[in-house]
């Protein structure tokens, strides 16, 4: 039976605005289990704070009835534990805090989240990639072949919000993050594909099936993206109109086996057309090299890609970059696009360490039978070195931004 050990109750159950985060430190005993309850009504969470852990559970739907809310914890070797209450949008009311002390043994604790002061993101090692970060907006590409059609599996945007996960490809790693891992055999999104990915594709249709994933004929619809130098009407049935793409990631492993033009080398992040790619971020570390280096390739329709160096040198007997990226060391990028303007940055924290502007005006991108989408995650650029040689990034923050479309 639980044992109350701390309860404050308010008749007037006191409402919470989003900027207000009411707390109150707890006194109890060390290595102890223990469960904060408490009632909630409206778009409210409530947790429990312990050392540099957070402690919470992830609420159902939200309704206008009062919901009982429960976190389990362990205290650890503290004798204090900071609870709170916090509303992300709207008002919120919190009623019937109480902590009780739980029997000795085993127990089903509430999901942690490692935030700032301990390191994190605000992510949970406990939940799947799903309920870390925001995967409506995404299916993932994997190299098995569950259903035998001779083609990669596709994990689509529904599937990811319930809480999919595979390890080694596609996992919450011990410290929150999105992992991603691929091999250098396995299979491939299609036939006229030479590498093997575990990689996300953007979907603006978040879960909506009514909304085909593409249109053969190439015109846009509401699932992608295009340019605003594209034609009035091209944006008007599209998603979105240009796009941002952020993300803070660690690349912890890349292939040491093979052709000496592909080891090392994995893509992070891109622009994809119907058939070409505006953008692509390369990641490469050479064998030998205590640092990589990352370089963008920007492939306009029927001419010979360009190549930009962002950080280091993409050249196969490239010096080890005195400026470059180790692998685990986390760095951030943004790809960019506002009309047939591209613009990639690399940066740690406030710092840039790599920018480039590449102007895309003879492109070809600026037609009324073409759409983009974003991807992110690893697309293995090596096909020639051991099957089991691998490449692994685990990725902290994503976010996408695109303007509305112009109404008809």
């Amino acid at each position: 039976a639980l044992a109350p050990a701390w309860a404050t109750s308010d008749t007037a159950a006191p409402s919470v605005s989003p900027e207000v985060q009411p707390s109150q430190v707890v006194e109890l005993e060390p290595n102890r289990n223990y469960q904060l309850q408490a009632f909630v009504r409206g778009p409210g969470n409530v947790g429990v704070k312990v050392g540099r852990e957070l402690f919470f559970e992830q609420q159902p739907r939200v309704s206008k009835d009062w919901r009982k809310v429960q976190v389990s914890f362990p205290s650890g070797a503290f004798d204090q534990v900071t609870v709170f209450c916090s509303s992300p949008a709207g008002e919120v009311r919190f009623d019937d805090f109480a902590l009780f002390v739980l029997g000795e043994g085993e127990f089903k604790r509430s999901a942690r989240v490692l935030g700032s002061a301990a390191g994190g993101y605000g992510l949970s090692p406990d939940l799947p990639p799903g309920r870390n970060f925001d995967l409506l907006g995404w299916y993932v590409s994997l190299p098995t072949d569950r259903d035998n059609n001779g083609k990669a599996d596709s994990i689509y945007e529904a599937e990811l919000v319930k809480g999919f996960e595979k390890r080694p490809y596609f996992y919450t790693g011990e410290d929150g993050g999105m992992v991603f891992w691929v091999t250098n055999s396995g299979a491939r999104t299609s036939k006229n594909t030479k590498f093997t990915r575990t990689e996300l594709r953007e979907m603006l249709r978040r879960g909506n099936k009514e909304i085909s994933t593409k249109n053969e004929d190439g015109t846009p619809n509401k699932n992608g993206w295009v340019f605003s130098s594209a034609p009035l009407s091209a944006q008007q049935r599209s998603g979105g109109v240009d796009g941002v793409l952020r993300a803070t990631l660690a690349v912890n492993r890349v292939t040491t086996t093979g052709d000496p033009s592909h080891v090392g080398r994995v893509i992070v992040g891109q622009i994809h057309a119907k058939d070409d790619e505006p953008a692509r971020l390369y990641y490469r570390k050479l064998p030998g090299h205590t640092k990589g280096s990352l370089y963008l390739a920007h492939e306009p329709l029927e001419r010979e890609d360009l190549y930009f160096d962002l950080v280091g040198s993409r050249a196969d007997d490239a010096p080890d970059p005195a400026d470059g990226i180790a692998l685990d060391e986390k760095f951030s990028y943004e790809i960019r696009v506002r009309g047939n303007t591209l613009t990639v940055r690399i940066f740690q924290g406030e710092d840039t360490k790599g920018e480039v502007t590449v102007d895309m005006s003879d492109s070809g991108y600026d037609v009324a039978n073409d759409y983009m989408y974003f991807k992110a995650g690893v697309y293995n650029q090596n096909n020639t070195g051991d099957d089991d040689d691998y490449t692994q990034a685990t990725f902290y923050e994503l976010e996408t931004h695109h303007e509305p479309p112009p109404s008809p």
